[in-house]
């Protein structure tokens, strides 16, 4: 990151501090106008360019080599203080929630590569959208640390991937149009780069918002449509034709800017976001959260339901164990 860049967004948060209160699509005393418009679009830009760009994540052998190459990484673990200290971490790696990130980033050195872990690379890619969001180097370690080792102190077998069965739900290869636009959420900042961090800052710490296979088709077989969720699916068009889950729209990934499908969201009800495993749409659900959207992300996404359509995106139980270290961070 920039110096002089993350000197001025540290400047602004540390000014507004004493008088600025969290963007939030609720926040009906401001009026809309041009302002509210142009920090909306500045901040879906600023989600967008990085979406576009591609998630960033980590496989666990690149990882390791960048260890092994003294790469400058600086590592997060998100997992619990008992999990992290008693059950093995990657050394080096710090302990912090993901409420706590947003007050901590100031610790993060310049320049490094920023590792996110957790359990299953779930609340790790948010914490990775976030980052990429304020300009850092972030990467999500892919499958979290049930990517990194088989070894049951760390992953028990019924945790995280290991543990997972998937339902096998009815998908369908119908194909539904985007027909519907809605006005966008309302957005008023006094620096786009401190409404990133204070809405981002406000979603962690009113805790992540995550819905299971079981739980979204018990909703979408209730018998009452009024309250289905939206449902985006963050697929490539092969792999929507090839089964999805009835009633999903396809974003094209990298088609969620300003000016582009962005305006086909709704803002006045539930989306349920869903992707291969669930980490690329947690990052989508933190970008549209920042923006005011009551995103939720489909844990382990299509590997939860039909692990046959998600293609190479199946999770593999790692061949190579990783070492890990017990004890609190030093």
């Amino acid at each position: 990151m920039n110096s002089l860049y993350r000197f001025t967004i540290a400047t602004i948060l540390a000014l507004s501090l004493t008088f600025l209160i969290g963007c939030s699509s609720d926040d009906d005393d401001n009026p809309t106008g041009p302002s509210t418009t142009n920090s909306f679009t500045e901040a879906a830009e600023i989600g967008d360019a990085y979406l576009t760009a591609g998630t960033k994540n980590i496989t666990a052998a690149d990882l390791y080599a960048d260890i092994q190459a003294g790469t400058n990484l600086f590592m997060i673990d998100f997992r619990s203080a008992d999990h992290f200290a008693n059950r093995g971490h990657i050394e080096g790696a710090v302990n912090w929630t993901i409420g706590s990130l947003p007050d901590n980033v100031g610790q993060i050195p310049s320049g490094a590569k920023v590792i996110c872990i957790c359990y299953s690379g779930q609340t790790a890619s948010h914490a990775t959208a976030y980052l990429n969001m304020m300009d850092y180097n972030a990467y999500n370690l892919k499958w979290g640390m049930c990517g990194w080792t088989t070894d049951e102190t760390v992953n028990p077998p019924t945790s995280a991937w290991y543990g997972l069965v998937p339902g096998g739900q009815a998908t369908e290869p119908t194909a539904h149009s985007l027909t519907t636009e809605y006005e966008f959420p309302s957005l008023d900042c006094e620096a786009v780069e401190v409404c990133v961090h204070d809405n981002c800052n406000a979603f962690f710490d009113s805790g992540l918002k995550y819905i299971s296979a079981a739980d979204l088709y018990l909703n979408l077989n209730d018998g009452d449509t009024s309250n289905d969720p939206f449902l985006l699916s963050y697929w490539n068009e092969t792999s929507y034709n090839g089964g999805h889950i009835p009633g999903s729209f396809r974003f094209e990934p990298g088609s969620l800017g300003p000016d582009e499908l962005l305006e086909y969201v709704p803002t006045n009800k539930q989306i349920v976001v869903w992707c291969y495993t669930g980490q690329t749409s947690a990052q989508v659900s933190t970008y549209l959260n920042m923006l005011g959207y009551n995103a939720y992300s489909l844990s382990f996404g299509m590997n939860a339901i039909n692990p046959a359509l998600c293609g190479t995106s199946i999770f593999h139980a790692p061949t190579t164990d990783y070492p890990v270290v017990m004890g609190t961070a030093a």
